[in-house]
């Protein structure tokens, strides 16, 4: 039957039967065959995408760290100073120097500082000085303002102001302050 039916069948349309089963079966079979290749390099590119995105995001992720340890660090010198860290014999002699230092940049003149006890107070330790000095009100405004900026937490706890003697035209001013620092007290 199957072959009576194929002998009805005109040449030429059964070659064209034969050829389209023949172009079925090659493309299952490359489909068969390609199609797990296929799927392996996908897999295998966004692998790829995922680890040169995870790439980027260590680097991202470190300069974020790096900003922050940046951050830290400014905030820990804005809190304690330039000499949060030292010992108190060594900080009372960088203390010094750097009143000198910016008394020479506020253009007044540092006439004496005598450091006070390091004290305890609950989780700090301060740490006072007597500190005598003499320019133009303008002068020491500014230089209160400097080490205020430059040697962190600080505060003012007494002070006197008076005239230090007439030369020409300026009136000199001698003041007299006490600046007490704050740190974290060592445990």
């Amino acid at each position: 039957m199957i072959r009576e039916n194929l002998m009805e069948v005109e040449p030429r349309s059964l070659g064209l039967i034969l050829l389209l089963i023949s172009f079925v079966i090659a493309t299952a079979i490359t489909l068969y065959m390609i199609k797990p290749q296929y799927q392996r390099f996908n897999e295998t590119s966004n692998s790829f995408e995922m680890l040169n995105s995870q790439i980027d995001d260590q680097a991202q992720l470190k300069r974020a760290i790096d900003t922050e340890r940046n951050q830290i660090k400014e905030m820990q010198l804005q809190l304690h100073g330039e000499a949060g860290d030292m010992p108190v014999n060594e900080m009372e002699a960088y203390l010094v120097g750097r009143l000198q230092g910016l008394a020479w940049a506020a253009g007044i003149e540092l006439a004496g500082v005598r450091p006070g006890q390091a004290k305890r107070i609950m989780e700090f330790e301060e740490i006072s000085f007597k500190v005598d000095v003499t320019g133009e009100y303008r002068d020491l405004y500014d230089w209160l303002n400097k080490i205020g900026d430059k040697l962190g937490f600080m505060l003012v706890s007494n002070y006197e102001i008076s005239l230090a003697g007439r030369k020409s035209n300026e009136t000199p001013l001698k003041m007299n302050v006490t600046i007490v620092f704050y740190r974290a007290a060592d445990k």
